[in-house]
Order: C-alpha cells, then structure tokens, then sequence
C-alpha cells in the first residue's frame, strides 16, 4: 500500500464521519428541538435581582 493509497482511505473515512454526523444531527433530531433552540436568542432574559447599590460620596 503506497502513500496515495492510504491518504485516500483516510479522506473516505473523513468524509464518510462527516455525512454521518451531517445525517445524525439533521435526519436523526426532531425539528421541535431545532425550532426551540433558534428561538432561544428571542426570549426575554428573566429580571435579575440585583442588590441595592451604594451611592458614592
């Protein structure tokens, strides 16, 4: 096995990872996951309480 072989091997696994992460992440999930977090930058932040500052002098 030569030098051009075994680079090709490795770049078909490569692209063999990446389709199946690519077919994981977008076939495999349930479109309501991706709808809620798209939202998520939307969404009012909840008030934080903030303790009561001092005046300077």
């Amino acid at each position: 096995m030569d030098t051009g072989t075994l680079m090709g091997l490795i770049t078909l696994v490569l692209m063999l990872v990446f389709v199946g992460i690519v077919v994981w992440t977008f076939l495999l999930h349930r479109p309501a996951d991706f709808e809620r977090t798209a939202r998520l930058p939307l969404q009012e932040d909840d008030p934080i309480d903030r303790p009561a500052t001092r005046k300077r002098p």
